[in-house]
């Protein structure tokens, strides 16, 4: 299987329940811990950044081959339980991606194909490319990057999704975590008249809603003292929900499967992220 990220990879400075460091961050760097675990995955990374990022490509198949900016997004997590703050540095270089042949080569060889932005400025014109070039590829959409905005103080603030009508109908599947927006439940509500959507909801597990059909699929949870390391746990929950899903188009199977994959890893910390496979 084949599959793609395009979006961003950054810098993350992380502190949370038992760990504090400083590592690649981002859903496609913690995808990456995932699917070089997988059986039969080819995983490549599509996405703009700078040379001090160099240090981490051997963790990772990353393009363009070169940096596209001076310096990588970074950002600064503080996570306790389920209240995280957020600072974002060099945000205005995380949009800097042009695709190259070698990249568009990659993209027509996609399988499953997520689209995964920490900042809400990649154009239109790039992600009808980025559609396009990926052809029959199941099509996942983590719109995070598009309910985030930053201040003078660099603090990460809630932003409007102002380009859902034009972005949501080109996937196929959209994962959100009900944290992500105040009013994520109506917002679901609305794009599954359209695509399927799957909201994460920390310890309650996940739901899933299309076309007026609501399913919640509830997960086993873990002791606030018990975990080790959240951050990262909804990019692993999207990763192996993604890798489920193509396999056998059962959207249940496939939730109760991510959920129990993203569980296992709370108990690790993000660099010796460690799950057996359900039978």
């Amino acid at each position: 299987m084949n599959i793609t990220v395009v979006g961003n990879v950054c810098i993350d400075s992380n502190e949370s329940e038992k760990a504090s460091y400083t590592s690649a961050g981002s859903p496609a760097m913690f995808m990456s811990k995932i699917f070089n675990k997988l059986p039969d995955v080819a995983f490549n990374i599509i996405s703009p950044y700078g040379p001090d990022f160099l240090e981490y490509i051997s963790k990772a198949s990353l393009l363009p081959n070169n940096p596209t900016s001076e310096k990588t997004l970074v950002y600064e997590n503080k996570s306790r339980g389920n209240e995280r703050t957020q600072k974002a540095y060099n945000t205005d270089s995380a949009d800097q991606l042009v695709l190259g042949e070698q990249e568009l080569e990659i993209l027509n060889k996609t399988d499953l194909l997520y689209f995964a932005p920490l900042v809400p400025s990649f154009s239109l014109n790039l992600i009808q490319q980025i559609i396009a070039e990926s052809k029959q590829a199941l099509k996942i959409l983590l719109p995070q990057g598009f309910y985030r905005d930053f201040d003078d103080e660099n603090n990460v603030i809630q932003r409007e999704f102002v380009e859902e009508n034009n972005i949501v109908p080109l996937f196929d599947v959209v994962i959100v975590s009900i944290e992500d927006h105040a009013q994520m439940q109506e917002i679901v509500a609305r794009w599954s008249q359209q695509v399927k959507v799957i909201m994460t909801m920390g310890d309650n597990g996940a739901k899933y809603i299309y076309k007026g059909e609501e399913k919640n699929i509830s997960v086993d949870k873990v002791p606030v003292e018990d975990i080790v390391d959240s951050v990262g746990s909804g990019d692993i929950f999207s990763a192996t929900f993604g890798y489920k899903y193509f396999l056998t188009k059962n959207v249940e199977e496939s939730i109760s499967f991510a959920n129990n994959i993203a569980r296992q890893c709370l108990f690790y910390s993000a660099d010796n992220i460690q799950f057996e496979l359900p039978k």
